[in-house]
């Protein structure tokens, strides 16, 4: 079954995420706000590639809906 990701994490990465980012970087940042939900933080673990540079949050979104 496709995850489907919380608005407020969809905020988050639109808003308070400084792109181009880092997969750690967008990681570190949804793991200091309270308004991401635990199952959307363990999801994006799985799923962005801490190495990788993202320079958007739509490639970023990308990742994360595989």
């Amino acid at each position: 079954m496709k995850h489907m990701w919380g608005k407020e994490t969809q905020t988050h990465l639109r808003e308070h995420v400084k792109w181009p980012a880092t997969g750690k970087a967008i990681l570190d940042a949804c793991n200091l706000m309270s308004d991401v939900s635990d199952a959307d933080r363990r999801m994006a673990k799985q799923k962005l590639n801490p190495t990788k540079s993202y320079r958007t949050v739509d490639e970023a979104m990308t990742d994360l809906n595989r």
